[in-house]
């Protein structure tokens, strides 16, 4: 079945007057001393192009309004730019998209870029990924992040909590999200141990009991596994005290052809090793 064409992102290259771009934005938006380390970026690498629409003998820009008034503050006064014939919806469906995949986009936006996507332009989650370059499970993790609480969002909004580690909350019931996070940020855990203390939490007792002593039993099987073959290998007495954390093995030999059978072992593993 071939599938549906999202929007129309058909454009022309060329060369226009900066003049004639609308933005937005204005000047003052930005700091004076960003654009101007902006602008001196441009002059050692070159100006970038812009992503306009073309509207009635104007372009409005689409995306960069940063790197937009950096060049048109120093001077610059043509400027190279796809230019594109969107109608009003495709015109904003490009300046999220665009949003959302620039590098230095902060997690939440990303996820309120994601979600409007979906909600106001009926995109699919693998609308989305196809649309930002990213897998569907991608996309639906950071969507995930807007079922937290308020308050754990301003977490991550502030920097105290990554996404990584809110991701974990999500199944904790919401009255407890925002008090799992701060354990989680004063005992610094990573996320593995995030996800550890969740799942602790989340599963009863009776099953934790159950999963610890399954996962012993699979261990010690291991541990008898490993003797059983080191008795075939040296074809000799092998003991074991201990468990899987810590012991001892013995390897008992009965007689001068036992001990240097081992030995032809050992040298057997040492050229390996070599």
């Amino acid at each position: 079945m071939r599938r549906k064409k999202l929007f129309n992102g058909a454009c022309e290259e060329k060369t226009i007057r900066i003049s004639l771009v609308d933005t937005e934005e204005k000047f003052e938006d930005f700091p004076k001393e960003k654009l101007a380390e902006r602008a001196a970026y441009f002059l050692i690498d070159g100006v970038p192009t812009f992503a306009v629409n073309s509207e009635n003998g104007r372009y409005r820009l689409l995306a960069s309004a940063f790197d937009f008034f950096a060049v048109k503050g120093s001077g610059v006064n043509e400027i190279k730019a796809r230019v594109y014939s969107f109608t009003e919806k495709d015109a904003e469906i490009f300046t999220i998209l665009s949003k959302a995949k620039a590098p230095d986009v902060p997690t939440m936006e990303e996820a309120y870029l994601y979600d409007r996507l979906c909600k106001e332009f009926s995109f699919k989650q693998e609308d989305v990924a196809s649309l930002v370059g990213k897998s569907r499970p991608a996309v639906a993790n950071t969507l995930r992040l807007l079922t937290l609480e308020p308050e754990v969002i301003g977490l991550i909004e502030s920097g105290q909590l990554s996404a990584g580690h809110a991701r974990t909350l999500v199944k904790v019931p919401k009255d407890k999200q925002y008090a799992f996070a701060m354990e989680g940020i004063k005992r610094g855990y990573s996320v593995r141990e995030m996800e550890r203390a969740v799942k602790t939490y989340l599963t009863p007792p009776e099953v934790l009991n159950r999963e610890r002593t399954e996962a012993a039993a699979v261990k010690s099987a291991e541990l008898k596994e490993l003797v059983e073959r080191m008795r075939r290998v040296f074809r000799a007495k092998v003991s074991l005290i201990g468990n899987d954390k810590k012991g001892r093995i013995y390897i008992d030999y009965l007689s001068a052809d036992d001990l240097y059978r081992i030995e032809e072992y050992l040298d057997i593993i040492e050229k390996f090793n070599d």
